[in-house]
């Protein structure tokens, strides 16, 4: 994590939000390769020099509320990702599918985020996980690649199984690039 944190260190708008005393750096789980092949696709697939080169998540220091069995107590997360070209549709613009991919990420490391945190509390030898329902996806301009993108995940709600979020794509510095909203469904179940 180190490294990355100086790479993306030398842009100035990533500088200024890890320096900031309002988030602080966290492992993106699904950036690490897993011997049951789970997060292959990000771990492996876009973990390469031109695909995704860089990336990094970002929670909020102070923690909302108590992190009970069904609270979600990170409301949002920042994850910055450096992009290559080989995520290209277009000449210098990220495929579409892959811009969603990004969105459908962003929301699962939010998430993620939070059941881990709720399993250590519950401490019942339950497994959480989740799926993603519905992705809606709204393109306002084209991603450019290469480039360093600015992923952010917002909770909007949760109604019991049914977590609610919203999404963006910009360029760090106030042009959002692509906007979306979706549903994830949670999974309980007992680990084996």
């Amino acid at each position: 994590m180190a490294a990355t944190i100086a790479h993306l260190s030398q842009t100035p708008w990533c500088r200024d939000l890890l320096e900031s005393a309002d988030w602080t750096p966290t492992s993106t789980d699904s950036r690490t390769p897993k011997s049951n092949t789970e997060d292959s696709f990000f771990a492996e697939t876009l973990g390469t020099s031109r695909t995704i080169r860089h990336c990094l998540t970002l929670r909020p220091t102070k923690l909302e509320g108590e992190n009970t069995e069904d609270e979600m107590q990170i409301r949002e997360v920042r994850t910055i990702m450096e992009l290559g070209d080989g995520l290209n549709g277009h000449p210098k613009i990220a495929h579409g599918g892959f811009v969603a991919t990004m969105l459908d990420e962003v929301c699962g490391v939010l998430m993620t985020l939070n059941m881990v945190r709720r399993m250590q509390k519950m401490g019942n030898g339950e497994y959480l996980s989740g799926f993603t329902a519905y992705l809606n996806t709204n393109y306002k301009k084209p991603v450019p690649a290469p480039s360093i993108v600015l992923c952010t995940a917002r909770l909007a709600k949760k109604d019991g199984k049914k977590i609610y979020v919203s999404g963006t794509i910009e360029d760090g510095m106030g042009t959002v690039f692509t906007t979306g909203e979706g549903m994830f469904i949670e999974i309980r179940k007992t680990k084996l």
